[in-house]
């Protein structure tokens, strides 16, 4: 039951780069990255977030916005599991208001006892509910800040806390470079069954540098403050007649520990590529991440402004 129950909570509570060893905190579904085209540039989006999934990585990126926007994307995740989002954002006089919803789930979980005896079938999920606010500083520069509704569930049991997210970004006048921060899953952590664990509260701090008008990189560093874990992300795009983009992306994290066992993982275990298309407002977008034994992620998302 113990290995069941291990892999099952790196299903649901796991982050994208699979940090889930000696991890110190709670409700880790949070670390899962939105968006094929955030994801496929090595989750490297605090700089250069412009779209709904803004209010994921950085919501400050709601000010660069202009009109409406509707963002979903679905994941066939890791052993079994699904996770969806969506978002969307509405630019006001003041700004822009962000709302957004992510879910990781698994359906039809086998149990098992200690004597290896069926116990039954159960589910297990993870869910995020997001308001987001952003203005603009200047005509350069914004501040953002989320309000989260968390729940995590597993069979009969479930748990419900209150987070938030700071967020600012800036794109230097005249320059080809952005900068973003923000600073995730401020909270009182989340209490499941007897314990009480902190939220995966992380500092991140994003660069971005545009080299000509077809060819962009993006770099971003984050700090988880509990774990004490820092990871580098960082992704290209190349785009190809304003119509089709192609983006590659690496995230330092390429081991797992499940228990005192050690999965065996390899370079490509933090490697990302993909592709988007837009045609006039709209955008589909598709990433695709190998993890050796665990198997593969790939996200699809769609896009739409009006």
């Amino acid at each position: 039951m113990k290995k069941i129950l291990c892999l099952m909570m790196i299903a649901l509570f796991g982050g994208e780069q699979l940090v889930f060893a000696a991890t110190n905190t709670g409700a880790n579904f949070l670390k899962i990255g939105v968006g094929a085209k955030a994801v496929g540039m090595g989750s490297a989006y605090t700089a250069v977030a412009d779209d709904p999934t803004a209010i994921y990585w950085n919501p400050a990126g709601l000010s660069r916005l202009s009109k409406r926007e509707l963002g979903i994307m679905h994941s066939e995740w890791l052993l079994g599991t699904k996770y969806d989002f969506m978002g969307y954002a509405h630019p006001v006089p003041w700004g822009t208001v962000g709302l957004g919803i992510t879910r990781l789930s698994a359906s039809e979980l086998e149990g098992r006892s200690s004597a290896r005896e069926a116990t039954g079938r159960f589910s297990a999920a993870g869910t995020a509910y997001i308001i987001g606010f952003s203005m603009p500083l200047s005509c350069h520069s914004g501040l953002g800040v989320n309000i989260k509704y968390l729940t995590s569930q597993l069979s009969s049991d479930s748990a419900s806390t209150f987070a938030i997210d700071l967020g600012t970004i800036h794109k230097l006048e005249d320059k080809p470079v952005s900068l973003g921060m923000s600073l995730q899953n401020i909270g009182p952590g989340m209490k499941f069954i007897s314990q009480r664990d902190p939220l995966p509260l992380s500092l991140v701090v994003g660069g971005a540098y545009q080299m000509s008008g077809l060819f962009g990189m993006v770099l971003d560093l984050k700090y988880e403050l509990y774990d004490r874990k820092l990871s580098v992300g960082i992704g290209t795009e190349y785009t190809i007649l304003s119509v089709l983009f192609l983006r590659a992306g690496y995230v330092s994290y390429v081991a797992q520990a499940v228990g005192e066992q050690r999965i065996a993982s390899s370079f490509l275990s933090g490697l990302g590529g993909g592709f988007g298309l837009k045609l006039g407002n709209y955008t589909a977008d598709y990433v695709f991440m190998p993890f050796g034994d665990l198997g593969n992620i790939q996200k699809v998302s769609l896009g739409a402004k009006f």
